[in-house]
């Protein structure tokens, strides 16, 4: 049973470490805090319910166009609400995604009702026993599929023009802006790409994951405390703290009871920021 709940929980984990990602890549660029990541996993959740139910297309084969929507979303809000709040106080800019998350979660609730929605069928289905663990081929595609787009935002930071302005842009505004870096378009990339990185977090978790308007709540919650636990901005420490919190989930839930796996997750962040202030990864 042990392995069977180290799978899931690994499975869970890329989950939260992609909602934490695109966390930790707004804060560490804009020094804004994205409370409307699980809303926006939530809307591409929907998404690519609707493109299976109108246009039959897979999870899988509706990836690209999701992440490609939600994109533009993100830079259409970054470009209306974010850069205006921006220039204003402290608390407008902390608190402006927090309104926002709101307003989608409820307009949503409005919009098509709070019933839980599932995709019917799949392109990929059935298990592999393997004896000591049975593997879902449900649970199999959205881990491939957070992997890939890690490792794809991953070579894209580190080694892409763009994500390197991204990068000097999140460590000196001033300087990066000095050497003729546009730092204005840096952080509207940043939340177009943390926004398409929540698409692909929502597209992959409908494989297996049932659909409503505040699916994105648990999952908000879980990738800060990711975030805090690898570090602040860190992108890595967040893949890696999202893959301690699916783990510590799981096995709380499966082996002492899903009503203590808050209790669990958040004893495991205090005890680490208690030793480790700045996160596990964090400078």
């Amino acid at each position: 049973m042990l392995f069977q709940v180290l799978f899931e929980g690994l499975v869970m984990g890329t989950i939260y470490s992609l909602i934490a990602m695109g966390i930790a890549l707004v804060w560490g660029v804009t020094n804004i805090l994205s409370f409307s990541q699980g809303e926006f996993m939530m809307l591409s959740m929907y998404l690519t319910f609707y493109l299976n139910r109108f246009l039959g297309l897979d999870p899988v084969a509706s990836l690209p166009l999701v992440m490609s929507i939600m994109f533009l979303f993100g830079i259409t809000v970054y470009k209306t609400m974010i850069s205006r709040a921006l220039k204003g106080p402290k608390l407008s800019q902390r608190l402006v995604t927090f309104a926002l998350g709101m307003v989608i979660t409820n307009g949503m609730l409005m919009l098509v009702g709070g019933q839980y929605r599932s995709i019917p069928t799949l392109a990929f289905e059935g298990s592999v026993n393997l004896g000591i663990i049975t593997i879902t081929v449900q649970k199999i595609v959205p881990l491939i599929v957070s992997i890939v787009v890690t490792g794809l935002l991953f070579l894209f930071i580190d080694k892409t023009k763009i994500g390197k302005s991204i990068q000097a842009t999140a460590q000196n505004k001033e300087a990066a802006g000095l050497m003729g870096i546009n730092t204005e378009n840096a952080f509207m990339l940043a939340f177009g790409i943390s926004s398409a990185i929540a698409g692909a977090a929502g597209c992959a978790l409908t494989y297996y994951y049932y659909i409503y308007p505040s699916v994105g709540a648990p999952f908000l919650i879980f990738g800060f405390i990711a975030v805090c636990l690898g570090g602040l901005g860190n992108i890595g420490g967040a893949f890696a703290g999202g893959i301690i919190i699916g783990l510590v989930d799981l096995l709380t839930g499966s082996y002492l009871s899903t009503a203590y796996k808050y209790l669990a997750v958040c004893v495991i962040f205090m005890l680490a920021v208690s030793f480790k202030p700045k996160g596990l990864f964090g400078r």
